[in-house]
């Protein structure tokens, strides 16, 4: 087994860990409202999308490298609609760095950020 197979199946299952943490922490969130939810998919083909009312989260990450993108949207995604967005790496260590910040954090606390996107809670 070749170090980028492995890489590859390693960055694979830290997606797959990250879209359920996401998930985890979006349902929670959704559990102490008296109405409405957020609408969360299942992170299939390195890409998770997030809408919450008027607002949609799109986080895309390649398993051969580990990096990722994340936009926010308003209403729809598209250029002319798109609020912010950035970079991300996860770590084979599973800590994840953001284009926008100097230091990694445990993914734990990536998912935290990235739910708080979604309720506009940053």
């Amino acid at each position: 087994m070749s170090t980028a197979v492995g890489d590859q199946r390693v960055f694979t299952e830290l997606w797959i860990s990250f879209v359920s943490l996401v998930r985890s922490y979006i349902a929670a969130h959704d559990l102490g409202r008296i109405e409405g939810r957020a609408f969360v998919d299942e992170g299939e083909d390195g890409r998770l999308t997030v809408r919450e009312q008027n607002r949609i989260l799109v986080v895309d990450f390649d398993v051969q490298t580990g990096k990722g993108e994340w936009a926010m949207y308003d209403d729809e995604p598209g250029p002319e609609r798109r609020l912010s967005g950035g970079g991300f790496r996860i770590g084979a260590d599973s800590l994840v760095t953001f284009s926008d910040r100097r230091s990694a954090v445990e993914m734990e606390i990536a998912a935290e950020a990235f739910t708080a996107k979604v309720f506009d809670q940053d």
